[in-house]
């Protein structure tokens, strides 16, 4: 009877581990919507990781996960970062981004930057946008994201599987 309890111990030990570690470091996100196209796509499975941004191990150009509260509702979201605390940003008329002077390369999107932005982002935030400009909705519109929203970074796309990447 003692060796069944230490061999069920043991077995829950590990169970718990297995599930911590892919809580903090390989959570599955589901994307819905198209605001991330092309990079991701409509249903794309994607894994995040709550401990890099925890530890604030995040940069412009990274995707990450937060939480948008609208209308009593919270939605998770997937966006890129465009720009930290400190930077100034500002969109302009012919479509590209510029950060602290200099023009934003962006080899991930199809189509130029709508809209007029021209501000410095404030501490604990950042400025967020989908790769889908036309369609999506994000900092334009809903302004800086604090980072305390921020549940996790995209690490790789894992489905489809004819299509996975490290992000």
């Amino acid at each position: 009877m003692n060796e069944v309890l230490k061999d069920w111990g043991n077995v829950i030990f590990r169970a718990a581990l297995i599930l911590t570690l892919l809580f903090f470091f390989l959570w599955p996100v589901r994307l819905q919507g198209s605001s991330m196209d092309p990079t991701l796509n409509d249903e794309d499975l994607v894994c995040m990781s709550r401990f890099l941004v925890q530890m604030q191990w995040y940069e412009r150009g990274d995707i990450v996960v937060f939480q948008y509260h609208e209308g009593g509702r919270t939605k998770t979201v997937l966006k890129r970062i465009i720009a930290t605390e400190g930077e100034h940003i500002r969109l302009l008329r012919d479509g590209s981004i510029e950060i602290d002077g200099e023009i934003l390369e962006e080899s991930y999107i199809q189509e130029p930057t709508n809209g007029l932005v021209d501000m410095t982002i404030p501490a604990g935030t950042v400025f967020v946008l989908g790769d889908n400009r036309d369609v999506s909705y994000d900092s334009r519109q809903m302004g800086v994201i604090s980072c305390k929203d921020l549940t996790g970074k995209v690490i790789f796309r894992w489905f489809p599987f004819g299509e996975i990447r490290i992000f």
